[in-house]
């Protein structure tokens, strides 16, 4: 399939809009093989402006660390998925998404993964019929990171307890003056 580029879709959809020209005849001068690409072009500059023919931007892939800190932000600050995805600029399904998978495989499900359809690196053909399709073993540092996500947390939790106790303990000695 050819591309076109964004100021070639302009001057096209520019010259229909300026003239009396037909999609077709548009097509024709300009060796245009879809039959409909022109009257795409034109309506999505009609509905979405000269922006729309700009290609669109590929969707970041976010290393592990990233994905580690939405979630490490999430389990210790207790906020919600959507709340940590407006702070770190992602949707709040990948937090979410992130979050989960965290916690079913650990820090080593976070690597980054290649996307459907895209080159495959040393696919196994027989897969081992012991291990499940989800394990993942990590790596040293993997492990480290796992530790340390796990020991944030716990230290999170025991702030947490510690506010507890100190605000329970203020609420009696309160009560044992007032009586």
């Amino acid at each position: 399939m050819i591309q076109y580029s964004s100021e070639f879709k302009s001057k096209v959809v520019n010259e229909y809009l300026d003239t009396d020209i037909s999609f077709q005849a548009l097509r024709l001068k300009y060796h245009i093989g879809g039959h409909s690409l022109v009257s795409d072009w034109v309506h999505s500059v009609q509905r979405q402006g000269l922006g729309s023919l700009k290609p669109k931007q590929r969707i970041p892939r976010h290393s592990q660390d990233f994905k580690l800190n939405v979630v490490n932000y999430i389990q210790t600050n207790e906020v919600s998925c959507r709340q940590a995805a407006q702070r770190f600029g992602v949707s709040r399904t990948c937090a979410y998404r992130w979050t989960r998978i965290y916690q079913e495989q650990g820090v080593a499900g976070l690597r980054p993964t290649l996307r459907e359809g895209g080159p495959t690196l040393n696919k196994p053909e027989n897969k081992p019929e012991n291990k499940p399709e989800n394990h993942l073993t990590p790596t040293k540092e993997e492990q480290y990171q796992q530790e340390i996500s796990e020991l944030k947390h716990q230290l999170f939790e025991a702030k947490l307890d510690r506010d507890i106790l100190k605000a329970l303990a203020a609420i009696t000695e309160k009560q044992r003056k007032q009586k």
